[in-house]
């Protein structure tokens, strides 16, 4: 099976409003929700393979839950290879001090950010705010589920400095035979009722159309074969939802 995420409208253009909104409107905040499985780690993977890494600095952070705000000056510490110390504020101060030196800009990529304390997200702004001479040394991108919209409304301050929030849903019925050949080495199986009846229980999501799909090959006994009977591709799927 290719590896390679298929790249489908919504992934490309959550990707380039990303990519123009960080890397050359230089916007303070961004944001990027979407269900499990519709693509948000792919896309990330892609928009740091893209990245001069002569002109940007990555921090990736991927565990929000844990992160409180004298954790997030840490991490960004690191980073930047700042000694951090039990005072907050000097290991702010280092921090600040380094990234005003540094000539690459960090981006700050927060994963699962709807798990974040609402101490880290300010400490986060402050940050991004730590500079009112120069360009914003540092840009931060908050990715969750969907429920993160909602939990940043209630924060007005914030969500005004967040101006690109872009939600990634996944495929259209109209991509979803190219995107089965882009994944598997063999072509289709499925009439039109049959992909019609994948379409819909996976609800056009990535992550899961390529574990249902290969389950009904495997049902089907060959990936090279006739199609798939449709009464064959919706009982694997019923099967599937009692598993």
């Amino acid at each position: 099976m290719n590896p390679t995420p298929y790249p489908f409208h919504d992934f490309l253009r959550a990707k380039h409003r990303l990519q123009r909104a960080l890397l050359e409107r230089q916007e303070p905040f961004a944001l990027l929700t979407g269900d499990t499985g519709t693509g948000k780690t792919a896309l990330l993977r892609e928009l740091r393979t893209d990245i001069d890494r002569a002109r940007y600095r990555v921090v990736y952070f991927a565990q929000a839950r844990k992160l409180g705000a004298a954790g997030l000056v840490k991490v960004i510490g690191e980073s930047l290879r700042v000694r951090t110390s039990l005072c907050h504020a000097l290991s702010l101060d280092r921090v600040l001090r380094a990234l005003a030196e540094d000539p690459r800009t960090l981006l700050l990529w927060l994963d699962e950010a709807h798990e974040l304390p609402e101490e880290t997200l300010a400490e986060a702004r402050a940050l991004t705010e730590s500079d009112l001479d120069s360009a914003c040394p540092i840009r931060v991108l908050l990715i969750g589920l969907p429920k993160l919209r909602p939990q940043l409304q209630a924060h007005p301050a914030l969500w005004r400095r967040i101006v690109v929030r872009e939600e990634i849903t996944g495929l259209v019925f109209d991509e979803l035979n190219a995107f089965l050949e882009h994944h598997f080495a063999s072509p289709h199986r499925l009439c039109e009722q049959g992909a019609s009846a994948l379409f819909e229980r996976a609800k056009g999501v990535p992550g899961l159309l390529l574990p249902m799909y290969r389950t009904i090959l495997e049902r089907a006994g060959a990936e090279n074969g006739p199609i798939i009977d449709p009464a064959e591709v919706e009982d694997t799927l019923e099967r599937w939802d009692l598993a």
